[in-house]
């Protein structure tokens, strides 16, 4: 992943370097789609999410202890520690590749999602939540190709 945070942050890199010499050798160039607000907020979002892969990427995805559930998915900002008497359920499409978590927080019921192929050691991850999750008593239950572990 720190690779692929990298690319984000060479890109974002070439792209304001050769927005800069552009207005450096042409000003009147401001005027055209490089004074477009657009741009802008792309370039910025560009160095801001490769920046966030990029210094994040250290940490592991997700981490399960005694006492919580630690997730740190790539689309959120900040570290969600879930408590395991919090977790309602989870739900996980037979063959996919993610997990939903749905857990009840301080404002009521909440759910995250979880790319499980960035989880190092996913097989290990998902066999330790299902074990954990059926010693709380939640029941699995498939519907269609979805498997859900529910009070």
């Amino acid at each position: 992943m720190r690779r692929a945070g990298l690319s984000i942050i060479l890109v974002a890199g070439c792209v304001s370097a050769a927005i800069a010499a552009t207005l450096l050798l042409d000003p009147s160039s401001r005027y055209g789609w490089i004074g477009e607000r657009f741009v802008w907020v792309y370039i910025g979002t560009l160095w801001a999410g490769g920046l966030k892969i990029w210094l994040t990427a250290r940490h592991p995805i997700a981490q399960v202890d005694g006492t919580a559930l630690r997730l740190r998915p790539l689309h959120l900002l900040t570290e969600r520690v879930i408590r395991w008497d919090a977790i309602r359920g989870s739900e996980q499409m037979i063959g996919g590749d993610r997990m939903i978590v749905y857990y009840d927080g301080p404002r009521g019921p909440r759910e995250v999602a979880l790319n499980l192929n960035l989880v190092k050691g996913r097989r290990e991850f998902v066999a330790l939540m299902e074990a954990r999750l059926t010693a709380m008593g939640l029941r699995e239950n498939v519907v269609g190709r979805s498997r859900f572990l529910a009070r």
